[in-house]
């Protein structure tokens, strides 16, 4: 039975964008529309997707590794520094497009602006867990031994390679170079116990840091949101004004 389609949805400027995304097997359907003409489509098993528009700009979806609803899907505007494509591709800036309403993309979302302190704890959590559960089966495969495979003795024939000559390569001496008097030091124990332990803990590092970036940039994403719609509303009563 194939899945209802996932939709994503911006109305800038009186154009309407609808990203629609459609699992294929192993594989997604992404097609961007604008008023409902098609703009891009693309087939992709990636997590990182980029759809280019040409004149109408870019649009960059974020998709989980497996299964589930896309985690981001923004749009970028042909007046992009870099490009459209480039800008996209950077997932820097950008306007994101909004789930569509009862998805579960939608309760995601939802979830995330009401709970952003747990949002940040729970990519923490993901983070240490990825660092632990190795750790664990490591220590558990080394303490119960693993039963002797009885592999087959297989000897290979014997070839007889031809006896290549040698080649009276020129002697050269090199000159004796003096011997430098390097330090005889050592990093202090607490050092090494440090930079021991910075490749557990740089992971987690980056799971607050990043889920903190995610929980501002999407605070900033609703401002430029009601930025829009301010100067679209301003916009209209302009026009409505005019004689």
């Amino acid at each position: 039975m194939a899945k209802d389609p996932e939709r994503w949805l911006l109305t800038h400027q009186g154009v309407r964008h609808v990203v629609e995304i459609v699992e294929s097997g192993l594989s997604r359907r992404i097609t961007w529309t604008l008023d409902g003409d098609e703009v891009a489509a693309k087939k992709s098993s990636e997590e990182k997707v980029t759809l280019d528009g040409g004149d109408h700009g870019a649009i960059g979806l974020r998709l989980p590794t497996f299964t589930g609803p896309a985690r981001r899907v923004t749009w970028w505007g042909p007046e992009a520094t870099l490009g459209a494509v480039a800008a996209a591709q950077t997932g820097l800036g950008g306007l994101d497009l909004d789930p569509e309403a009862g998805s579960k993309a939608a309760a995601r979302e939802a979830w995330i602006r009401e709970h952003p302190q747990q949002y940040a704890v729970r990519r923490t959590a993901a983070a240490v867990a990825g660092v632990v559960v190795p750790l664990l089966l490591i220590w558990l495969l080394g303490r119960f031994a693993l039963p002797a495979i009885p592999w087959p003795d297989l000897k290979l024939p014997d070839i007889p390679w031809p006896n290549l000559p040698s080649i009276p390569w020129p002697s050269i001496p090199l000159p004796d170079l003096p011997s430098i008097p390097w330090p005889d030091w050592s990093l202090p124990g607490w050092v090494e116990t440090v930079l021991d332990s910075i490749k557990y803990v740089w992971p987690v590092l980056l799971a607050v840091a990043l889920a903190r970036a995610e929980i501002k940039r999407r605070r900033d994403q609703d401002a430029r949101k009601r930025a829009a719609s301010e100067a679209s509303e301003e916009s209209e009563r302009e026009e409505t004004r005019e004689p």
